[in-house]
């Protein structure tokens, strides 16, 4: 972890981003700049010669006008400038506070017309231009009425309670005061810079990625003592520094010129160029790089503290890819300003030499007037000598110049897409068909649709600053909605809301969409007949139609019916008598209400009635399934004692022929002895019974 950087250190690292950044600014895009401004002002080239046209076309100063006027009508064409969206379902209470509130802010607060009309013509002009949220605190003097207040509470008044101006008795005893206060109000304003104020780092591709950025102004000692800087510090200022002219500037102011400005010698109007600097450092020595705001007057630094967001926003008419600096709408033409004034030079030189040749006059035949006649040109003049001069006469023709200066007026035109069709001015227009005449101002209007479309993105930028920056700094403030005048508190919305610019994109001009009110309100008109639309509906359009119409509050041309007055007067009204043709079709709808009912029920008894004939099916088919599996249960469990009961038997006949076949044995065995034992026996007999001497000797020996 690294030490933490001091006041010093943090001086030297945005001096050398000034540096940088004032470098890149002079020798780039402030000369660019000043050369717009010069031609916007339609001033000369520096090649004009005495006696010659000199001429100049504002091509410029014309197609930025037309285009500031058509975009300014499109974003002030609403009844609102902005409108804040909810994101979640419990937030639409809080997106319509701060719709009124950031309204409120810009529009009648301050001069928003201004602040849009400078922002939107400097970009035109000058490629960028950047406006600056701020909250500045003012003090307001306010008189507060009492009546009715006890001789007992006059003591109590403290400084706090503010100071009685006027003060009468009456006749009950009690005073009727008059209290003075004196407030301090948070402001919420828009500053267009200038660009000669407004510093950045090179290649920087948008305002919120920009890791040096600087709104660098003129102070004195006094403003800043009054934005609450210390008094010793302040003092103790340098006087030098570097506080140089920027040329853009010059160019700005040249019309004014400056005699002793020098106000050093007054007390407290010493000036110094302040920097509100936004820098990403690491001031804490913790390897991360934090947003530093700080305030620097040379190597000195006031004030500085972590932020979230710088509060610039910057506008460019013509975007270029990865880029905050792109193009501007005079880019398109200078060079255009600068061929057709030198055309048109020539077409009037052409025409003055034409008008007023030059003579040739032999000298032997000059006489003592001949010269100051020649000079004096006048119609019909007499030039007195002793023969006629000879003009010096070349035959001109200016329709070679016109035809190429009209030639120019069309790539003007399609560069801009500022042509004659859509600025209303080409009365060969009327010869063509309405149609084409439509789609030729509908492809002349893409450039401003553009244009206009840039401008709202940076707009609907510079409004959600706005609005996180009353969610920072809000004190609760009175708005009026629906009428009605409530009290919010800014520091209660959660911020995380969506921004939609209303400003007629999308939705044509002012007139088209007051037509198509118009058309709706018809409809509507219909539609409450048969009561398809609500009386809330129509007030909707009807005020919508008062507010494009620039016609004042809606509510002193209607009632809100959802609002109590409007409650009275609708139960007050008679109720007219039924139109015939309406009751006809109320009739009629009722019957086919009625029939479409009975039909409705006649579906839902057959629905009813197929259900119950489903469930007795399904309960008959669960019947058979049941009866099937206990005759499938009763068959095998038959089979099974069958089975087992043959088993037995056989095991029975097994046993019975073993038995027998053993009996079989044993009575054959006991047999085949007992014939065996008798053979025996026999043979025993028999050998008795034979004799014992015979031939061949006795048998027992």
């Amino acid at each position: 972890m690294t030490d933490r950087l001091t006041n010093e250190e943090l001086a030297i690292i945005l001096a050398e981003d000034e540096r940088r950044a004032i470098s890149y600014r002079d020798s780039t895009l402030a000369d660019e700049q000043e050369v717009a401004l010069k031609f916007y002002e339609a001033e000369p080239f520096g090649d004009e010669e005495e006696g010659r046209s000199q001429i100049v076309v504002p091509v410029v100063q014309e197609v930025v006008d037309y285009m500031t006027i058509a975009v300014l009508r499109t974003m002030v064409s609403g009844d609102r400038v902005v409108e804040f969206e909810a994101q979640e379902a419990d937030q639409d209470q809080e997106a319509a506070e701060a719709t009124e509130a950031v309204n409120l802010a810009f529009l009648r607060h301050q001069d928003g017309y201004k602040v849009l009309h400078d922002w939107l013509k400097a970009g035109l002009i000058e490629k960028v231009c950047a406006v600056k949220v701020a909250c500045i605190e003012e003090e307001k003097t306010v008189r507060t009425p009492m009546n009715g207040v006890p001789e007992e509470y006059l003591g109590a008044l403290d400084e706090a309670d503010g100071k009685i101006v006027q003060a009468s008795q009456q006749e009950d005893g009690t005073f009727s005061l008059v209290l003075e206060q004196t407030k301090k109000i948070k402001k919420y304003v828009d500053l267009p810079i200038p660009n000669e104020e407004f510093l950045f780092a090179t290649r920087t591709r948008h305002e919120d990625d920009a890791h040096y950025i600087c709104h660098r102004s003129r102070k004195t000692d006094s403003d800043l003592i009054e934005m609450g800087f210390d008094r010793a510090m302040v003092e103790d200022l340098p006087n030098a520094d570097e506080a140089s002219l920027d040329s853009r500037e010059t160019e700005r102011w040249n019309d004014e010129l400056l005699f002793g400005d020098d106000m050093s010698s007054v007390p407290g109007m010493r000036e110094h160029w302040l920097r509100e600097e936004y820098r990403w450092v690491d001031m804490d020595g913790d390897g991360r790089a934090e947003l530093v705001k700080a305030f620097r007057v040379g190597r000195t630094i006031l004030d500085w503290e972590e932020v979230e967001e710088n509060p610039f926003v910057v506008f460019c008419p013509f975007p270029r890819p990865h880029r905050m600096v792109g193009n501007a709408l005079s880019d398109k033409v200078m060079d255009l300003q600068r061929v057709r004034s030198v055309l048109l030079r020539q077409a009037l030189d052409g025409t003055y030499m034409t008008n007023a040749p030059r003579m040739f006059v032999n000298e032997t035949m000059m006489g003592d007037n001949t010269i100051d006649d020649l000079l004096t040109v006048v119609p019909g003049g007499i030039v007195r000598g002793r023969e006629a001069p000879v003009p010096l006469y070349n035959p001109f023709d200016p329709s070679k110049s016109m035809a190429l200066m009209e030639l120019l007026v069309g790539e003007q035109e399609s560069r801009t897409g500022i042509t004659r069709l859509n600025q209303g001015l080409d009365a060969d227009a009327l010869n063509k068909t309405a149609t084409g005449t439509a789609l030729m101002q509908a492809q002349g209007q893409q450039m401003e649709e553009f244009v206009a479309r840039n401008f709202a993105e940076a707009f609907a930028r510079l409004l959600l600053k706005k609005l996180r920056l009353m969610i920072k700094n809000g004190d609760p403030m009175m708005v009026k909605m629906d009428g009605q005048a409530r009290t919010v508190d800014p520091s209660r919305w959660s911020g995380d809301l969506d921004v939609s610019i209303r400003v007629g994109l999308g939705s044509g001009k002012k007139e088209q969409r007051l037509a198509y009110r118009q058309m709706v309100l018809e409809i509507q008109q219909a539609g409450h007949q048969l009561g398809l639309v609500s009386d809330k509906q129509l007030y909707n359009n009807g005020a919508g139609i008062i507010r494009d119409s620039a016609l004042g509050n809606p509510l002193d041309y209607f009632t809100d019916p959802d609002s109590p007055e409007g409650q009275q007067l609708k139960a007050s009204l008679p109720q007219p008598p039924p139109d015939p043709a309406v009751a006809k079709a109320q009739a009629d709808m009722q019957a086919t209400q009625a029939k479409t009912q009975m039909a409705a029920s006649q579906m839902q008894f057959d629905q009813q009635r197929s259900a119950m004939e489903l469930q007795q099916a399904q309960a008959e088919g669960a019947a058979k399934i049941q009866f099937m599996r206990e005759e499938s249960a009763a068959r095998l469990q038959l089979e099974h004692d069958k089975a087992q009961a043959e088993a037995q038997l056989a095991q029975q006949q097994s046993d019975r022929d073993f038995a027998l076949a053993q009996q079989q044995a044993e009575r054959q065995f006991e047999l085949d002895r007992m014939q065996a034992q008798h053979r025996h026996e026999l043979a025993l007999k028999q050998a008795e019974q034979l004799p014992k001497n015979r031939p061949g000797g006795e048998l027992d020996k």
